[in-house]
């Protein structure tokens, strides 16, 4: 083998391996797929830092992801709202009215969540994004049902 050809198979060799590296890992393509059926959904997936009411544990690259539902011009004014999700799997309301989350029927899906969250214009949910694009219908109407209870 001459001394250019095996120069040649280097160089291409070199080339493919950075192509291979610029791939999404399957991680990636889980949370891509995610946020696109979030977004389909009428969400508006955020990757924010965590608010200064969050004491656990930090998240890798130091960012929450907060999935929230904007509320139309005619439907803004909700009061603010807030239920954490403590260690031990229950929830507490912090912030706001605790009747709104008495008869809130929590889907298996909210296993994932850190909290939920209301503001004047949005209905959000801060959570790990440990569920699968499937689970998503199901925390949406979570988000649609404390709209409907705190109108």
């Amino acid at each position: 083998m001459s001394t250019f050809a095996l120069a040649l198979l280097i160089v291409v060799a070199f080339v493919v391996g950075q192509l291979m590296l610029l791939r999404p890992n399957p991680r990636e393509n889980r949370l891509m797929a995610l946020r696109a059926e979030a977004r389909k959904l009428g969400l508006q997936p955020r990757l924010l830092a965590p608010p200064e009411w969050y004491h656990g544990e930090r998240p890798a690259g130091g960012l929450l992801a907060c999935y929230a539902l904007l509320l139309g011009e005619d439907e803004k004014g909700l009061p603010y709202f807030r239920a954490e999700r403590r260690a031990d799997g229950t929830w507490e309301v912090r912030a706001g009215q605790p009747a709104a989350w008495a008869g809130l029927a929590l889907p298996p899906e909210a296993d994932a969540l850190l909290a939920l969250e209301t503001r004047a214009n949005s209905v959000s949910l801060w959570w790990t994004e440990g569920a699968n694009p499937e689970a998503l219908p199901a925390l949406y109407l979570l988000l649609q049902q404390l709209r409907q209870k705190l109108q």
